[in-house]
C-alpha cells in the first residue's frame, strides 16, 4: 500500500502571489520537521532563500506607493492648470478693455506651448508649467498681465504643485534603481522547480516504505487539497460568470 502513495498534483502557477508564498512557506515548515530523518536539507535552504527572494521583490512592490504619489500630483497640478486655463479664456471675453488684453496675453503664451499640454507625458508637461510659471513670474509683460488678472496665487500654486511633481518623480526613479531586478515570475518558476525535486525525492523516499516520508506525504497531500479546494472554487465561479 505504501509504495502507492504519491504527491497530489496542484498547479502552482494558478496559485495567486502570497497564495503561492504561503504554499512554499508551508512545504519548508514540513520538510524542516523531518530534516534529522530526511535529507532535504539542500532544497530546504532554496526554499528559504527564495522566501527571502520573494520578500524583497515584494518590498520593490512598495514602488507602486510613489508611483500612486506621482500620479496623485500630476492629477493636481493638471488640474490646476486648466482650470487657470478656462479662466484665462473666460477673461478674453470680459466687458473691461485691460482685463480682456492680459487674458490674451496669457492665452497667447499658453498656445504657443502646443495644445492639449495636459495629455502630453511627465516629462514634457513638467518642463512646459516650468516654463509658464517662470514667465507669468519673473517676465515684464506677463507679470502685469497676471497681476491685472489677479491670478498671482493661482500661478504660484501651480508652480508649487509642478515642483512637488517633480520631487516625487525623482524620488520614484531613484526607488526604482535601488530595487532588486530579479522577476517575480522568475523566482516563482525556480521554486517550483526545487518543489518538483522534492516531491520526486520524496515519492522515491516513500517507495522504500520510510515511515517520515510516508507521514510526511500524507502532511502535505492534505496541504495540497486545501490549496486546490480554492483553486477549484474559483474555476468554477469564472465558469459561472462566462
Amino acid at each position: 500500500m505504501s509504495k502507492n502513495i504519491m504527491i497530489s498534483s496542484i498547479d502552482l502557477s494558478h496559485l495567486h502571489n502570497l497564495e503561492f508564498y504561503s504554499f512554499v512557506e508551508n512545504i519548508l515548515e514540513a520538510l524542516m520537521k523531518v530534516n534529522q530523518s530526511l535529507d532535504f536539507q539542500k532544497e530546504s535552504d532554496q526554499l528559504r532563500d527564495g522566501l527571502v527572494q520573494f520578500d524583497i521583490i515584494f518590498e520593490k512592490k512598495n514602488l507602486s506607493s510613489y508611483t500612486q504619489k506621482v500620479i496623485k500630483l500630476d492629477k493636481k497640478r493638471c488640474a490646476s492648470f486648466t482650470g487657470l486655463l478656462q479662466c484665462v479664456r473666460g477673461y478674453t471675453k470680459h466687458y473691461k478693455e485691460d482685463m480682456k488684453q492680459a487674458a490674451e496675453i496669457i492665452l497667447e503664451s499658453i498656445e504657443s506651448m502646443g495644445k492639449q499640454i495636459v495629455y502630453r507625458n511627465y516629462q514634457v508637461k513638467s518642463a512646459t508649467f516650468s516654463s509658464l510659471t517662470s514667465a507669468w513670474q519673473n517676465k515684464s509683460g506677463f507679470v502685469e498681465a497676471i497681476e491685472i488678472l489677479a491670478m498671482s496665487g493661482w500661478v504660484q500654486h501651480l508652480a508649487e504643485l509642478n515642483r512637488k511633481f517633480e520631487d516625487a518623480y525623482m524620488e520614484r526613479l531613484s526607488a526604482q534603481a535601488a530595487a532588486p531586478k530579479t522577476k517575480l515570475i522568475d523566482l516563482r518558476a525556480e521554486l517550483i522547480n526545487v518543489y518538483r525535486r522534492i516531491v520526486k525525492k520524496l515519492e522515491a523516499y516513500c517507495l522504500f516504505e520510510n515511515h517520515k516520508a510516508i507521514e510526511l506525504c500524507k502532511h502535505l497531500n492534505k496541504l495540497i487539497a486545501a490549496y486546490n479546494k480554492e483553486l477549484n472554487r474559483r474555476k468554477n465561479k469564472t465558469k459561472k460568470k462566462e
